[in-house]
């Protein structure tokens, strides 16, 4: 259920030797832009709060003088297996290598298969790896073992140190399997047309596409997709040249898109930012008992700031005699000193940008669990992360689930069941405009009158309602068609994969 990973491995001049043999070795292509520019402009630029590395960049290549060597280099590097290419590029300025690729795929040459144990796998049984919660225990334990061989297999004359990697981003996701590609798109539609709390929360945010819906927050972004349009437009190309190139079947293409024609996949892209306020609101200091009291006392202040603040947007509307009634009514909240303080501390910790660690030294695991007199910036990538990472997973899954057609959508297709049965068809438009309200009032006449409709157009829509079986005893239509179901677990998904092992058999590097 993990799928991208964005891995930073720190300090560029301790894995000069691993970097020359990426680029000697499997590697397709390599891009540079070099410049040379004052060191002391680049420390000059962080301390002004600079620190895409992209902006600086483009401004030191403004100023050419001193010798230090700006560098940024990309390329992609051909996995052990030779089935997909790993993306990295070397950021000499920010001090790292990045990776950035897909799990699954590179294990499996696909994702349309998950990052989950199989029926290859030692301790599988299938009744207790199709439940979710089977799936979410395991999925760190998983995804450790991975990133131990990843390092070993791939830089096996340059051994890493775990406690230079740092888990950048992370993707999660699930893949549900409908009964077929119709169901799957129809169980989209109903998804797209949900009100719901995303929508709310920033309209801004939300994007509706074709095969897809996305939503975008400052912290994560999460998208609903067709998996079987994505891999049209992206893997089956891919596997097409694949096949070409060895002369075989290498990918059974026909049976990759059938698979993935059914599916609707779910996928939350996580950030630093998520990571670290999900680490600093559920697992840091957690029994440290000094630290609890100041988050307690954070979580007040922040309270009554927010009271305070709708106090003041109610306050700023009102002329001066309505203040101070309004004030008598409602104060503003009292925040002591101590508080205020109390509040400014934990705030700054909890803001503190924190890089998440494969490993990490002493210091750091005591910076997490207890206060301390000195500062950290680093935190262990751990399971406890992971499980909060999928928890939101599946928040999100739960939110868009279709536990019944929306009444709207039943109107349409009584609507759309008639006219395809009769001559002169009803008018779909303006049924539901008139429907939308009806279904607030209840009453085919408060309905007309608030849309001012003359007598004759109320019998009239009256008249067409009575046709698809709504009346005035029966608003909402009392009638099954037929909602697409798919499982939340995983047992649709492992039939599929045990009715066609081809899916996992390019695995042979990675039988966890």
């Amino acid at each position: 259920m993990v799928d991208t990973i964005i891995l930073r491995l720190h300090d560029v001049v301790k894995y000069e030797t691993l970097i020359r043999n990426m680029d000697t070795q499997n590697c397709e292509g390599i891009t540079t832009a070099t410049g040379k520019v004052d060191k002391a402009e680049i420390s000059k630029l962080h301390s002004e709060g600079i620190k895409d590395s992209k902006e600086i960049i483009d401004i030191l290549r403004r100023n050419h003088s001193g010798e230090f060597i700006l560098k940024t280099k990309f390329a992609k590097k051909v996995n052990a297996s030779n089935h997909y290419t790993i993306a990295y590029s070397v950021n000499y300025t920010a001090n790292y290598i990045e990776f950035n690729f897909s799990i699954p795929k590179y294990i499996f040459g696909s994702n349309v298969v998950m990052f989950v144990e199989h029926n290859i796998d030692k301790e599988f049984i299938l009744f207790k790896n199709a439940t979710i919660e089977h799936n979410i225990e395991k999925a760190f334990e998983r995804l450790d073992g991975f990133l131990k061989q990843f390092f070993h297999y791939e830089f096996l004359l340059c051994p890493v140190d775990l406690r230079d990697v740092e888990v950048h981003r992370i993707d999660v996701c699930y893949n549900q399997v409908f009964g077929s590609k119709q169901e799957a798109l129809l169980y989209l539609e109903y998804q797209k047309r949900l009100k719901k709390k995303y929508t709310r929360d920033n309209e801004d945010g939300f994007r509706e596409y074709a095969t897809s819906l996305m939503y975008i927050t400052k912290r994560y972004s999460a998208k609903i997709y067709h998996k079987g349009s994505e891999y049209t437009k992206n893997d089956l190309k891919e596997h097409e040249r694949i096949n070409k190139e060895r002369g075989k079947q290498y990918f059974r293409t026909k049976d990759y898109q059938a698979f993935a024609d059914n599916i609707l996949r779910y996928e939350l892209t996580l950030r630093t930012n998520f990571l670290n306020y999900q680490h600093k609101r559920n697992l840091f200091r957690k029994k440290c008992k000094f630290f609890q009291m100041a988050y307690k006392d954070y979580v007040m202040v922040e309270s009554m700031k927010q009271k305070n603040d709708r106090i003041a947007k109610a306050v700023g509307k009102l002329n001066d005699e309505e203040k101070k009634a309004y004030l008598l009514n409602y104060p503003y909240e009292k925040i002591s000193k101590d508080s205020r303080s109390m509040h400014k501390y934990v705030t700054k910790l909890i803001t503190k940008r924190t890089r998440f660690m494969l490993a990490i030294n002493e210091d750091a695991r005591a910076y997490d669990k207890k206060t301390m007199n000195y500062s950290c910036e680093e935190a262990l990538f751990s399971k406890g992360l992971l499980k909060l990472a999928l928890g939101k997973l599946f928040e999100f899954i739960d939110e868009f689930a279709i536990k019944e057609l929306p009444s709207e959508e039943i109107i349409k297709k009584l609507i759309a069941d008639y006219n395809s049965r009769h001559r002169i068809p009803l008018p779909t438009s303006e049924m539901i405009g008139f429907y939308k309200k009806l279904s607030e009032t209840g009453s085919f006449k408060e309905t007309a009158k608030i849309y001012g409709l003359s007598r004759a157009s109320y019998f009239r829509y009256k008249e067409r309602f009575g046709k698809i079986g709504v009346t005035e005893n029966n608003i909402t239509p009392l009638v099954d068609l037929g909602v697409p179901t798919a499982s939340l677990d995983l047992t649709d998904y492992h039939s599929a994969i045990l009715y066609n092992p081809h899916f996992i058999d390019k695995s042979s590097l990675f039988l966890m």
